[in-house]
């Protein structure tokens, strides 16, 4: 009986790491990326109309700060407060501006995705630019951010 007590006290440690070790973490819920792609459609869809409406401060919080625009035939602008600047000139070039997005695709992950559409820009004289777009977003502290943007003409 003395060895059984002694075997069962000599087990009390390895029960007790045992009993410590930290249970496994819940699995990370799932994103749900076809929910995350619609807000990041819709959000794009509404800088559509923030553009016709001149709100170019809602524009510049829509981007990240540190975010870049790549411009046809002009240099990187970089930062959002930049970036703001110039979609208020390009009102000068295009007083009006329409863009559909296509497609937003978005990481497993849910904190990065990628835009892509067709837009078109319509100059003071009425003639219209077909062109095209990609924008990569992040999601930053819960909300979606423009990071990336670059857009160009469909002239050959």
């Amino acid at each position: 009986m003395r060895r059984t007590t002694l075997a069962a006290l000599a087990l009390v440690p390895t029960l007790a790491l045992v009993s410590c070790t930290p249970a496994e973490a819940p699995p990370a819920p799932a994103v749900d990326t076809a929910l995350e792609a619609e807000t990041i459609m819709e959000l794009d869809s509404e800088w559509v109309q923030r553009y016709a409406d001149r709100d170019f401060e809602w524009i510049t919080n829509l981007h990240a700060a540190n975010a870049v625009l790549l411009p046809p035939g002009a240099d990187i602008i970089e930062g959002n407060t930049a970036i703001g600047a110039a979609w208020e000139g390009m009102t000068e070039v295009f007083p009006q501006a329409s863009w559909v997005p296509i497609m937003a695709k978005v990481s497993s992950s849910g904190d990065m995705a990628y835009v892509y559409g067709r837009a078109t820009g319509t100059m003071a004289d009425g003639t219209e630019l077909p062109m095209k777009f990609m924008e990569v977003w992040v999601k930053l502290d819960g909300e979606w951010k423009v990071a990336a943007d670059i857009f160009n003409a469909n002239v050959q």
